[in-house]
């Protein structure tokens, strides 16, 4: 099948991943974009089908009216072969807010977001599960779909053109200019079993300001997302076991307390077992406002003040497994007679404005900007409890918040020289950035363990004087004490830090001849909290004739930890033989990191190489092979638990833990190192018929993502199952689908639109740890097979101005592989979402106009 699947590739591959449409006609996508300048490039001169290096460009017109997908992340999931996302309650707690991205398989950490040109900044929650775990990455929902005009997808590293981040590529978003529409559009969907029902409105205005080209865009949206429930069957994620008594959510039955017993109990209270289904699996409840703008105004013959910007609000919950009223050490009958779904509700503030000029100066080109953004994460925990408190405990609780900002300063300059052999441009600029990160405590009652007493040990002096010394704590009643679902900030957790970043750049492209382009760029940075990074790259394309040209690029990258990765830390508790137990997960800066002699964390350092032809062989036909290798030097990740009880610790680490008053504790560390090699296919063809166009599209990639190394500290070689798992092993490596296909068709004439597309996502594996086995625990290894997902739509204009579609996201209710019983445990199994994040089958409808 595979070979079949190739051949089909091979006759459509796609150079876009989109087409551009408007409402009588798919616009022809070479004459359209050898109009734009591009990511990747600082020349007026570059399009994507002269760039030395792959770069899709994604016009939005058609799929705001066609496709059924209506978030950025879910949009380019759907299109893009190299992107990945997956909704973000695959992963836990707080990071179930939002819909983390990749490219290539690499993390989430590790591509560089920008919009209109200018460096995003990123979410200031550090994520755990899911795709980014220990990491931080950019929320893209929190730009109004509605304001896009185009995405463009650079699918190389240029860390030397744009600075940290960008190892695995870049994605700028480029905002609306248009002044002549109102465009409002509204669109909503349910699953399957009538679950998470989704709707998005959003509204595009544009006004022209004055009559040079001064413009005023802007767009609000607003959506909802109601909380799915676990894929698969109608009773995924039922749960099977002990709920009344019998030691509930730890052990099954037994001949004591039967499950005839709960089931007298559930019909006397008047409920079933569906009362305590596990929720979520798909999507969280939530509901976003977004505004957004995108300004210019000449002020001059050849000068612009621009600005753009905007805030957008989220309210998301998240609901963790249910704590059963038999659960009793987590539980309060008083309180709860039937046990609590306790929830976390995010709300999440996000703002950015960005001001500039740009202006002309004897021909070189002069860009001044000041870019800011910063990202709010509070969190609330509700209908829960401290069980520790008893009777006393809250049931909502202010678990605290944190946030983090960043402001880019940037002098940009460029010059095109026509005369020097067949054109060159020169660019060369520099930056200063600061970025800020702070954590804050929660209400006393979201931590505190309240039945503590101190305990005394009877000891003698030297003299055979009898005293008290301090014996440590005891906890009385051993109930779980702070909010459950997530324990709030400690006043010992909270940070307020701050770092600054200075940046210099250079950037040549030569037309050596008509035939044959040359580039290069060199960065320097400072980093005031470690230091200096120096970065390159080399790129170059020949055309041989139109259809055929070989392009290849060389480049080193590197990524700066997060201050979040040095300064993040949160203190919960666990008891063993009734003692209260601290586990941190400590702060890179903390005194327990160093005895454990774990270092300070360092940029990870990356090389990229890419190799590619284009070929335009007739007319409406664009084809891209391209193949790439990066390598990615100690990469940041999250180790397990180290525990000063342990006997295997060194004797002397053992004693500095415990002098730094941590016992247990896990650690942000420079832990491994990857190589990715993979090849990308893209390409198009479109077929004017009668009265009709046919677009066909279709891309691919297929990657290897591998650890070469893991760093194990001196002294530390035995826990290396703890500084990096088979668990880590898999999110790194073949936790997401490593090869992708897109293929798709759009037929179109002057009132109707078809749209059929079908994804196929490649086999996943996932590791489950089954114990904890020292040095290495046993793991329970589970393949997710392949699937495909198919979309179709049916567009039709009533008139100019309105159109009406409806269509199936998932028409044939694919769902991917149930997780194993050995994962499952007491619960039915449910689908694994991991490979696309979808639920079932998904049917929407959406009203479009423009006025």
């Amino acid at each position: 099948m595979k070979k079949k699947l190739l051949k089909t590739i091979s006759l459509l591959l796609v150079s876009s991943p989109l087409w551009a449409q408007d409402s009588k006609r798919i616009t022809d996508t070479t004459t359209q974009l050898g109009e734009i300048q591009i990511v990747g490039s600082r020349s007026v001169n570059r399009t994507k089908l002269n760039s030395p290096v792959p770069v899709d460009i994604i016009d939005l017109k058609a799929i705001q009216e066609s496709a059924p997908q209506t978030s950025i992340t879910q949009i380019l999931q759907y299109i893009s072969p190299s992107f990945h996302s997956v909704n973000g309650s695959n992963a836990g707690d707080a990071a179930s807010a939002l819909n983390l991205v990749q490219l290539k398989g690499l993390g989430v950490d590790q591509l560089l977001v920008l919009v209109n040109g200018k460096r995003r900044h990123k979410s200031s929650n550090v994520n755990w599960g899911g795709l980014g775990n220990g990491a931080t990455g950019y929320d893209l929902n929190s730009i109004p779909t509605s304001a896009i005009e185009r995405i463009e997808i650079l699918r190389d590293g240029a860390a030397a053109q744009y600075g940290s981040d960008a190892i695995a590529g870049v994605i700028n978003i480029v905002l609306k200019k248009q002044t002549e529409n109102i465009i409002a559009s509204t669109t909503g969907s349910v699953r399957r079993r009538g679950d998470g029902a989704a709707t998005r409105t959003g509204i595009n205005y544009g006004v022209k300001i004055g009559d040079r080209g001064g413009y005023l865009n802007a767009s609000v949206e607003f959506a909802t997302q109601a909380v799915s429930l676990q894929p698969g069957r109608d009773d995924a994620g039922l749960y099977n076991g002990p709920i009344y008594g019998g030691g509930a959510n730890t052990r099954g039955y037994d001949n004591i307390y039967t499950k005839e017993i709960d089931e007298a109990i559930l019909k006397s209270r008047g409920i079933d077992r569906h009362y305590f289904d596990q929720r979520g699996g798909g999507s969280n409840k939530a509901k976003d406002a977004l505004l957004f703008f995108n300004t210019a105004i000449p002020v001059g013959e050849h000068a612009e003040v621009y600005a753009f910007g905007g805030i957008s609000r989220r309210a998301s919950q998240f609901t963790a497994v249910y704590r059963l009223p038999g659960w009793t050490e987590r539980n309060n009958t008083t309180l709860y007679p039937d046990g609590f779904l306790p929830a976390m509700d995010n709300s999440i503030t996000d703002k950015s404005l960005a001001v500039g000029l740009k202006t002309t100066v004897n021909n070189w080109k002069i860009d001044v900007s000041n870019v800011y953004g910063r990202n709010d994460f509070g969190n609330v925990i509700s209908n829960s409890l401290n069980a520790s408190l008893g009777l006393k405990s809250p049931t909502t609780f202010d678990a605290g918040k944190y946030n983090a900002s960043q402001n880019t300063a940037s002098l940009d300059i460029s010059r095109y020289f026509d005369k020097a052999l067949h054109g060159l441009n020169v660019a060369f600029g520099a930056q200063y950035r600061s970025e800020t990160y702070q954590i804050i405590a929660g209400e006393e009652a979201s931590y505190i363990k309240a039945d503590l007493r101190q305990v005394y040990n009877v000891d003698t002096s030297v003299n055979g004087v009898p005293y008290l010394g301090d014996g440590g704590l005891i906890a009385l009643n051993g109930l779980s004490p702070g909010s459950q679902i997530h324990a709030g900030f400690r006043p010992s957790n909270e940070v307020n830090v701050s770092r600054a970043i200075v940046a210099a750049y250079a950037d040549l492209e030569l037309n050596v001849t008509s035939h044959w382009l040359i580039s290069g760029a060199l960065r320097a940075e400072n980093f005031s909290d470690f230091g200096n990074v120096t970065t390159g790259k080399i790129a170059t394309r020949y055309s041989f004739a139109p259809w055929l040209s070989i392009r290849g690029a060389a480049n080193t990258g590197f990524r700066a930890p997060d201050l979040a990765q040095f300064y993040y830390t949160e203190t919960s508790t666990s008891f063993q033989q009734g003692r209260a137990i601290d586990q941190v997960t400590a702060s890179n800066k903390s005194a327990a990191t160093r005895a454990l002699g774990i270092p300070s964390l360092t940029p990870e350092r990356s090389t990229g190489y890419t190799a590619g032809i284009t070929s335009q062989p007739a007319q409406g036909v664009e084809l891209s092979v391209d193949a790439y290798q990066i390598d990615i030097r100690n990469r940041v990740g999250n180790t397990g638990n180290f525990s000063a009880t342990d006997q295997n610790l060194p004797a002397d680490v053992r004693a500095l833990l415990l002098q730094t008053g941590t016992t247990q504790a896990k650690f942000f560390y420079n832990a491994f190192s990857t190589r990715t090699r993979g090849i990308e296919f893209t390409g198009s063809y479109r077929i004017p018929l009668h009265k009709k166009t046919l677009q066909i599209l279709a891309g691919s990639n297929f990657v290897k993502n591998e650890v070469t190394a893991v760093n194990t500290p001196k002294g530390l070689e035995l826990y290396r199952n703890i500084i990096f798992s088979e668990a880590e092993k898999a999110r790194v490596t073949t936790n997401i689908p490593q090869q992708k296909i897109t293929l798709q068709a759009i037929l179109s004439s002057k009132k109707v639109s078809v749209l059929a597309r079908t994804v196929y996502f490649g086999s996943v594996t996932t590791a489950t740890a089954q114990n904890a086995n020292f040095p290495k625990p046993d793991y329970y290894f589970q393949e997710l097979h392949p699937i495909w997902v198919t979309d179709v739509s049916f567009s039709y204009w009533f008139t100019k101005a309105v159109q009406a579609t409806i269509g199936v996201n998932n028409v044939f209710n694919v769902l991917g592989d149930y997780s194993d019983q050995a994962i499952s445990g007491l619960r039915n199994p449910t689908v694994v979402g991991i490979q696309n994040g979808s639920a079932g089958i998904q049917p929407f409808a959406r009203l479009f106009a423009r006025f």
